[in-house]
């Protein structure tokens, strides 16, 4: 089938340009000039190479490559990357380059899983897709005045249509998207002349002005050929938190384009505009008491990482400069400091109340990684460590709450001459052997009382496997073979276990502490790299959002 694409390059900080000169979102001066104030501006050499990264898909990046692609040092690179893998937004592949990270997939997921423009904005363009036979786009501003991204998409079943893939960067000046932002936000910050991208593109902000004058008798932004020579569109502007400014379009290809349409057009995106304003509105309503994670040291990255952590667990959680003082566990200067660091690089933005609330770098990461990863391709590199590590071969069991029956999911053949081999895929009792143990004695009481009793297995077996930890099995369900399984949890509730199996041969009675405290390990790292919800936030406070008593000045730690 015939696809319409629109032609967009993209760079190697991740974001699409349209030749030479295209500014970035966050437009940053080099990373070297950057390393002479890192205290404020540390968070823009940290945000960069996760760009970088995130923006490089099928292969990765090695230290000298992406040091002189960002014109930085290779000991700032090799800091910063050597801290993210740490924290686990970044890893390094079989050949050692530095590629996206198993937990900076989990967040976007729980980002997009989360986002009422993610979740209601979809659904919403699917239905307007249907209803008009046009491709549906979505589009959020980014810190840059000229450029915008795409959220989100829906193409009809059409054999000729019009693509725009998530994460992809837009100018603001040329393009029913682009322009339907500026009819909301204005055209402050545009450069008085601009990019043509085509014969039909408004080369001045002063064109831009008096087209955005016009457009207001339509009620919609009527763009054709002036991004993509090939594509025509209609747009109208939506906000969210009265600060972040988006678009809705309905774009297909020029020839099919009838300006009959454009009435009607106008109405249903005007209409769906509407819709997902009260849907955001509701949603940033229901914020209070969520979660809320600490940062785990005084570190920079770590103090990234937990805000990062935060609004994709709860996006549309609005903090005061006081909840961010308690999760950095800085002063108030310090946390004013190191919040507009954040918000000068998309992470966050703040509201008419004083109030932080996610950034659009963050929805542009989450647009560009997409959601439903694999999970058991997430903790491939867990469950190879514990292979490693014991020589035995090693087995992702998982658990399905609706059917409440767990399969196994990924294994990992031992190094040893004689192993055993699971298949993947196969289902597992939940009453034999101790993958299905372990998952059992975590269940809810109700549950595993019912089918503990239903199979013969009693409480206190089941007890004792909560209270040491994990599992242990001799040949219930694999012959001649010791099982050692632990259970991992995504948000506190299980969601299934590792086990090795070992022959009985190499296991004589108990399992040796060395055996089950990996294996515990093992799932403590699964349990934490999969989860996302861990406290609450702080209560409601007296004072105003943005308001925090002054304190002495504090020192920020820089990425290291």
């Amino acid at each position: 089938m015939p696809v319409f694409h629109a032609t967009v390059k993209r760079s190697h900080w991740g974001r699409a340009t349209h030749g030479e000169g295209q500014r970035k979102p966050w437009d940053t001066a080099n990373m070297a000039q950057l390393d002479q104030s890192a205290q404020r501006d540390g968070s823009k050499e940290v945000v960069a190479v996760l760009e970088a990264v995130i923006g490089r898909t099928g292969y990765g990046w090695g230290v000298r490559e992406l040091a002189e692609e960002l014109n930085a040092s290779r000991s700032t690179v090799n800091r910063i990357l050597s801290r993210l893998v740490e924290e686990r937004l970044v890893s390094r592949d079989v050949s050692g380059a530095y590629i996206i990270g198993p937990r900076l997939k989990v967040l976007s997921a729980a980002l997009q899983e989360g986002h009422p423009l993610f979740v209601e904005g979809t659904r919403i363009l699917a239905r307007l897709s249907r209803a008009s036979g046009a491709t549906a786009l979505m589009a959020v501003e980014t810190g840059n005045p000229e450029q915008c991204f795409v959220l989100a998409s829906v193409e009809p079943d059409a054999p000729v249509r019009y693509t725009l893939p998530p994460g992809t960067n837009l100018p603001t000046h040329a393009g029913a998207l682009g322009l339907a932002i500026l009819t909301r936000r204005g055209t402050a910050g545009l450069p008085e002349e601009l990019k043509k991208y085509t014969e039909a593109s408004m080369d001045s902000r002063t064109r831009i002005e008096n087209a955005l004058q016009s457009y207001s008798t339509v009620g919609a932004v009527v763009s054709i050929g002036q991004h993509i020579p090939d594509a025509a569109g209609i747009g109208v502007p939506f906000t969210v938190n009265d600060r972040l400014f988006g678009s809705l379009s309905l774009s297909r290809p020029r020839n099919e384009f009838k300006e009959s349409d454009i009435e009607a057009g106008a109405a249903l995106l005007s209409q769906a505009a509407r819709e997902l304003e009260s849907l955001t509105e509701r949603a940033g309503s229901r914020n209070k008491g969520q979660v809320l994670p600490e940062a785990e040291s005084s570190a920079l990255i770590q103090r990234i990482t937990a805000i990062i952590t935060a609004f994709c667990s709860e996006p549309m959680a609005e903090l005061s400069l006081q909840d961010l003082s308690g999760l950095w566990g800085t002063r108030s200067v310090a946390t004013r400091r190191l919040a507009e660091s954040a918000r000068e690089v998309g992470l966050m933005t703040t509201l008419d109340n004083g109030a932080w609330t996610a950034g659009p770098t963050l929805l542009r990461w989450s647009a560009s990684l997409g959601s439903g990863h694999d999970l058991p391709q997430l903790v491939d590199e867990d469950l190879r460590g514990l292979s490693g590590q014991t020589g035995e071969t090693t087995t992702l069991a998982l658990y399905d709450t609706d059917t409440e029956v767990a399969h196994i999911g990924r294994t990992i053949a031992g190094a040893r001459n004689v192993r055993y081999v699971l298949e993947e895929g196969e289902k597992i009792p939940l009453t034999a052997g101790a993958a299905g143990k372990a998952i059992l004695a975590h269940l809810p009481e109700h549950l595993s009382a019912r089918i503990g009793k239903e199979a013969g297995v009693s409480e206190q077996e089941l007890e004792l496997i909560r209270s040491q930890g994990w599992a242990a099995t001799d040949s219930e369900r694999v012959p001649d073979a010791h099982g050692i399984a632990a259970p991992f949890f995504v948000n506190g509730i299980i969601r299934g276990s590792v086990t090795v199996t070992v022959p009985n041969h190499r296991v004589a009675g108990t399992p040796p502490t060395e055996l089950t405290s990996a294996v515990v390990s093992t799932a403590h790292r699964l349990s934490r790299l999969l989860t996302v919800k861990s406290a609450r936030l702080p209560a409601d406070h007296e004072g105003k959002p943005g308001e925090l008593e002054s304190e002495p000045d504090a020192v920020f730690a820089a990425a290291q």
